[in-house]
C-alpha cells in the first residue's frame, strides 16, 4: 500500500479516520474529522469521500461523515466476536432477568492488556455509572471480567499482563501491585469468580465468571455491575455461575468446576 510523505500507509490513515468516530461524536464535519484523525483537511476529506463511496462511511444531510452501514454488515457477517455475542446473548438475558442489574459480555485483548465489551444489557432506572460500554476497552487488571479471564489464562499470559500493568498503572488501582494482583488471581482460581469493588467507580461492585471454549481455553467473561449499596452476592453468584457454565458448553468447553464454594454444588451434595 502506498505511503504518505511521512511514511504512513494508506491503511493506517484510514484506521485513524475510523478511530475518530466515538459514542459522543458519531458524526463529524470534514474539518472535525481531520483534526480528530490528525490529518490534513484535504487528505481526510479525500479518504473519507472514498470510504463513503464504498459504504464504509455515510454522509448526513448536513454534510458530515458518519460510520456507514456496510462496515457493520461486514463485521457482523464474518467476525468471530459476533458469533460469541450471539451465543452469549440468551445467557445474558437470563442473568439480567434474575438479578435486574447491568450485565455484560467481554473478551480479552491480551496484546493491549484490555477487555473489549461486546454486549451489555442495562437495568432501566438504575443510575449506576458503568464504564463497560459496548465496544469500550478497559484494563484487564482493573475490571472484574478482566481478572476473571486473566486468572484462567496460561501463566506466561498472566505474567505479561502483570508486566504491562506495572508499566502503565499510575498507582491508583486497588490491584496495582503485582503481589496483590497475583493474590487476587489465585483467589479467583480458587472460587471460580471475581468480585471487584470500588476500583474504576468507587460506588460500584462487579462480579464476573470466565467463559471457556474448545480445549477449556478461556475466551471471555460474563459480568454483573451494581451499586455497592445494592450488593446481593447470594442472588448474583448462582445465576452468574450457571450462565458461565452454559455459555462455556455452548462454546465447546468440556464440563469443569468453577470453584469450591458450597453454593456451587447441587443442594443434595451439601453437608
Amino acid at each position: 500500500m502506498a505511503n504518505s510523505s511521512t511514511g504512513e500507509s494508506v491503511i493506517r490513515r484510514v484506521v485513524r479516520i475510523m478511530d475518530a468516530f466515538t459514542r459522543d461524536h458519531p458524526a463529524l464535519t470534514p474539518a472535525e474529522l481531520a483534526r480528530a484523525a490528525g490529518l490534513s483537511t484535504s487528505t481526510a476529506h479525500r479518504l473519507a469521500t472514498d470510504l463513503a463511496a464504498e459504504g464504509l462511511l455515510a454522509r448526513t444531510p448536513d454534510g458530515r461523515f458518519a460510520v456507514g452501514a456496510r462496515l457493520w454488515e461486514l463485521a457482523a457477517r464474518s467476525n468471530p466476536l459476533e458469533e460469541f455475542r450471539r451465543r452469549g446473548l440468551p445467557f445474558l438475558e437470563g442473568v439480567h432477568a434474575a438479578v435486574r442489574q447491568h450485565v455484560s459480555l467481554a473478551v480479552p485483548d491480551l496484546d493491549t492488556g484490555t477487555v473489549l465489551y461486546v454486549e451489555r444489557l442495562d437495568q432501566h432506572g438504575n443510575a449506576v455509572k458503568n464504564l463497560g460500554e459496548v465496544a469500550a476497552r478497559l484494563s484487564l487488571t482493573e475490571t472484574s471480567p478482566g481478572l476473571a479471564i486473566l486468572a484462567f489464562s496460561p501463566p506466561d499470559v498472566r505474567e505479561r499482563a502483570l508486566a504491562l500493568a506495572a508499566q502503565t498503572n499510575s498507582g491508583g488501582s486497588a490491584h496495582d501491585a503485582a503481589p496483590r494482583l497475583r493474590a487476587a488471581l489465585a483467589e479467583v482460581r480458587r472460587t471460580g469468580y471475581c468480585r471487584l469493588a470500588g476500583v474504576l467507580v468507587e460506588e460500584n461492585v462487579g462480579y464476573a465468571v470466565p467463559v471457556f471454549g474448545e480445549g477449556n481455553a478461556v475466551v471471555g467473561a460474563i459480568a454483573v455491575v451494581m451499586p455497592l449499596e445494592d450488593e446481593r452476592a447470594e442472588l448474583v453468584l448462582p445465576v452468574l455461575v450457571s450462565a458461565g457454565r452454559g455459555l462455556s458448553r455452548a462454546m465447546g468447553a468440556e464440563r469443569r468446576p468453577y470453584g469450591e464454594r458450597a453454593w456451587l454444588r447441587p443442594r443434595a451434595d451439601r453437608q
